[in-house]
């Protein structure tokens, strides 16, 4: 490492903690040739974060995909309409506030279902604009026999390798991080 009184130079192994105060950038190193990077300290939790839900994602996705023909975000359009809605349906819009995808991606997830079965559409009785999505008996079917292979995974892929206290961490770290807690808490 060099420093002077303008410029630290980052010698490629050092944490946040080892940078001289006068020389301290928050979290960025900066190269002589003045490209800046984030330091070890907070590089290995970034993409650590963002590594391990990719991962998570493409491996719940791929399962699914597999047994059950449908995707991890289509699951999760019948998980809300099964489990989190009252008598099995909820408006569209109410789905897109809940996932974090958009009205078109929704539209596009419910249209395939629909196909399939899975859920059926219809127009609100008090606003002809709001559309009202409903989980058939045949995605009720599939959601409690894919929810059972989704279970495990989740089991093997985050809390049997986490303690109680860990994943209370993990939480608490990650409602900050979305400083979304009425997504959370619904």
């Amino acid at each position: 490492m060099r420093a002077n009184a303008n410029t630290f130079y980052y010698d490629g192994d050092m944490t946040q903690d080892e940078c001289p105060d006068a020389a301290r950038l928050d979290c960025v190193g900066v190269k002589p040739n003045g490209l800046k990077y984030l330091l070890r300290d907070y590089a290995r939790p970034f993409l650590g974060l963002i590594r391990a839900g990719e991962r998570i994602d493409s491996l719940l996705d791929a399962d699914l995909r597999r047994r059950y023909g449908i995707g991890l975000r289509a699951f999760e359009i019948l998980l809300f309409l099964s489990a989190y809605s009252e008598e099995g349906s909820d408006h569209m819009a109410n789905l897109a506030k809940r996932t974090p995808l958009s009205q078109s991606r929704i539209s596009r997830l419910v249209a395939d279902l629909e196909v399939r079965g899975l859920v059926s559409r219809s127009t609100s009785s008090g606003d002809a604009r709001a559309v009202t999505v409903a989980v058939t008996d045949e995605g009720v079917e599939l959601f409690k026999r894919a929810q059972e292979t989704h279970l495990n995974q989740l089991n093997d892929l985050i809390f049997s390798r986490l303690t109680r206290r860990e994943l209370v961490m993990l939480a608490k770290i990650t409602d900050k991080l979305l400083d979304d807690h009425q997504m959370m808490s619904d």
